[in-house]
């Protein structure tokens, strides 16, 4: 009997969350090439990778040293705190993709969105990027492991040449890339600390014209949010990422697109957000700072 209960309990506690912003809720689905893959759905939360810690540790490497403007080669090892390498056939697919890397410079202005590609079974993964600025890039590599279906990030650094630049803030909620107009509806002024934002990310053209979005990672668009001190991150998707992901290549674009995100921090201070939608094949990020207290 105590056996049992013990069993019992060992269940019970490794289905309850990390932390409160730690938790993702998963949908298994399939996705539009025939994969079974796990969808986020409604994650808000930021998560603080000064508070939270993961079993997982990713390594970088690169054979030659990265300056700004020139390509670098990294390649990744990624293995559990115990050191055992995980193979690809160990992550479940999210959003499309076995990992999600993403890479930001000090000054929080050279944002990039990887998926490294595994070299063998043996834990190497590969990625390339250009980077625009100097400095100590944050690389936060987040994976969900097929045994536990629990998200997991490990935290390294990238040493680029040349001296950093600090951060710059100035509120913003609109910003025009390349062509394209990104708003960002119902960002208050102020944003407190443990509440739900939902925010509508309006896209057209720069004279206002429709912009037709493609389907990037199953679904019309996706947000990154970095705090002010680059200790975590909010990977936020649409707030129908199951329904977008279900139907991804399925037909039909969006014009003039409206895409809906839940938004939630624990710290006060600026935050700098990511919008990436993809056009013509092309990636394109739009970007606003928000002020938390």
């Amino acid at each position: 009997m105590l056996s049992c209960v013990f069993v019992a309990a060992f269940f019970v506690l490794r289905a309850l969350p990390d932390a409160e912003c730690g938790f993702l809720h998963y949908e298994e689905i399939v996705n539009a090439e025939g994969e079974i893959e796990l969808c986020a759905t409604n994650h808000a939360g930021f998560i603080d990778l000064s508070k939270l810690v993961y079993p997982v540790v990713a390594e970088l490497a690169t054979s030659v040293p990265p300056r700004a403007g020139r390509e670098a080669q990294v390649e990744l090892y990624l293995e559990t705190d115990g050191g055992m390498s995980i193979a690809p056939h160990e992550l479940a697919v999210t959003h499309t993709e076995r990992m999600h890397v993403m890479v930001i410079d000090p000054s929080l202005e050279d944002y990039h969105h990887v998926h490294p590609e595994a070299e063998g079974l043996d834990g190497i993964y590969t990625f390339a990027f250009t980077p625009r600025r100097s400095g100590s890039y944050r690389v936060f590599t987040e994976i969900v492991p097929q045994r536990s279906r629990r998200q997991a990030i490990a935290l390294s650094a990238l040493e680029v040449a040349g001296e950093a630049q600090a951060a710059q803030f100035v509120r913003s909620t609109e910003s025009v890339v390349d062509g394209v107009r990104f708003q960002l509806v119902g960002a208050p002024d102020v944003l407190k600390t443990g509440r739900d934002y939902r925010f509508e990310l309006e896209i057209t053209g720069a004279d206002g014209s429709p912009v037709e979005l493609e389907t990037v990672m199953g679904a019309k668009g996706h947000m990154v949010a970095f705090d002010d001190a680059r200790r975590g991150f909010a990977h936020m998707h649409p707030v129908d990422s199951v329904v977008s992901a279900r139907t991804a290549g399925l037909g039909g674009s969006d014009k003039g697109a409206g895409l809906a995100f839940l938004f939630n921090v624990p710290n006060p201070g600026w935050y700098r957000l990511f919008a990436q939608i993809q056009v013509d094949g092309e990636a394109v990020f739009g970007r606003f700072d928000l002020n938390v207290e």
